[in-house]
């Protein structure tokens, strides 16, 4: 099963299993991955699976960076770096 690793403040980790389907991930409580920083938008990104897993920035005002480089949808890979806004994570397949 794919997960993401968030990493949080002070340098703590948390996992989020990325179940088939949609995993929504911003700063809203309704996102199934919240994130509490004030950079990130309140609907920031988007994963999907669909055979494969899919990131997509929701039009978030900081954007979203794959390995550096910011992204608007892109096929995921394991041990790819995210950034969403200055939140760091791993995705992992």
């Amino acid at each position: 099963m794919a997960f993401l690793r968030v990493q949080l403040e002070n340098n703590i980790y948390t996992d989020f299993n990325l179940e088939a389907g949609r995993t929504s991930i911003g700063r809203h409580p309704d996102n199934d991955i919240v994130l509490h920083n004030s950079s990130v938008s309140n609907q920031h990104s988007r994963i999907n699976f669909e055979q494969k897993y899919f990131l997509t920035d929701l039009r978030s005002s900081n954007g979203t960076f794959i390995n550096g480089k910011k992204i608007l949808h892109t096929k995921l890979a394991d041990g790819d770096v995210i950034n969403f806004a200055g939140v760091h994570a791993t995705f992992y397949a």
